[in-house]
């Protein structure tokens, strides 16, 4: 049996793309939880008004995700298309990454109030700075691909994700190696292995794009 693409499925029916816009606002609001708790970690940034830029945002998250849950659930029962049966499925695995991409941005939130009071800054972005900006960029990359059905931009979503996950765990391991002082190393590990599964996450949903449905969640690119 084939299995087709999300651009596939998007040409063929309108119901799913009424739920796109849920899906742009999920990842815009974790883009702006991760731009906060980012500044936070790394730069120092005072974090300012904590319930309104991460625990309404991750509510909204929260709530969005049940819409979608509920939409996807109603289409199914109501109707006698088995063309709506690949989108739902689609549906139902991007707003799981959705949701837990808050879930670790909270988790990363968490990490900033473990952080020893007068940080070396200096230290943080040595360790962090390039990972925090690859997935700043990786955000607006997932959310182009998949609100656009683009092939190319979810690709590059794919291949970038693969290589800042071996960085950051080259970064793990060469920071459980040194002798930081425990607190920095603790909270730097911790940092590094959440940014590993916010990649992972968007790699995830950028799998929708590019496989066919029955490959979602195990898009693997040949080794050179």
């Amino acid at each position: 049996m084939h299995f087709k693409s999300l651009l596939d499925l998007f040409k063929e029916d309108n119901w799913s793309n009424k739920l796109v816009g849920r899906i742009t606002e999920i990842l815009e609001l974790a883009a702006a939880m991760f731009a906060h708790t980012s500044a936070v970690i790394v730069d120092g940034a005072p974090d300012t008004d904590p319930q309104v830029n991460i625990y309404d945002r991750d509510q909204r998250i929260n709530k969005l995700e049940r819409k979608i849950r509920r939409r996807v659930v109603s289409r199914l029962s109501v109707g006698n298309d088995a063309r709506d049966v690949p989108s739902a499925l689609i549906f139902m695995n991007v707003v799981k990454d959705g949701e837990r991409l808050g879930d670790y941005i909270k988790n990363l939130h968490e990490v900033a109030e473990m952080m020893p009071e007068n940080p070396d800054r200096e230290l943080y972005r040595k360790w962090l700075a390039g990972s925090t900006a690859a997935i700043t960029g990786l955000f607006q990359t997932t959310r182009d691909g998949f609100v656009g059905s683009d092939e190319a931009l979810a690709g590059q979503v794919i291949k970038t994700a693969k290589a800042a996950g071996r960085e950051m765990e080259t970064a793990i391991r060469d920071i459980t190696d040194s002798d930081l002082a425990t607190r920095d190393a603790v909270c730097l590990v911790l940092v590094l292995r959440f940014y590993k599964r916010l990649v992972a996450h968007m790699s995830n949903i950028a799998t929708t794009v590019v496989m066919p449905l029955d490959l979602i969640d195990f898009y693997d690119e040949p080794e050179d």
